[in-house]
């Protein structure tokens, strides 16, 4: 014959349940969140790969390309990592050249 288990053991069998399929969630919900941070990063360079190339034979799109990172590429860091396609012939470091008051 079986033992009943008691409500009290029920519900502390239950509990443990819970918290491994917690700890479950939350290990796959990690994984899940890595995977995305990945895949979008992959998208990134390749549509990176694919935008450069363009800018490589199309000097329209170069010249389209060179406005939008003008007035977006905002950081010190980063304008100095894409200077080539900014146009900027500053040295890396070096501040860009401040306009001229008329």
């Amino acid at each position: 014959m079986s033992q009943r288990k008691s409500t009290v053991e029920q519900i502390e069998e239950l509990r443990k349940r819970r918290e491994q399929l917690d700890a479950r969630m939350a290990r796959l919900a990690a994984r899940q969140k890595n995977e995305a941070r990945k895949r979008d990063a992959r998208r990134k360079i390749i549509v990176g790969a694919a935008v450069l190339a363009h800018a490589e034979i199309d000097p329209e799109f170069r010249k389209t390309l060179r406005e939008v990172l003008q007035a977006a590429v905002t950081r010190t860091i980063d304008r100095e990592a894409v200077a080539d396609l900014l146009g900027d012939t500053q040295e890396p470091g070096e501040r860009p050249a401040q306009p001229a008051l008329a």
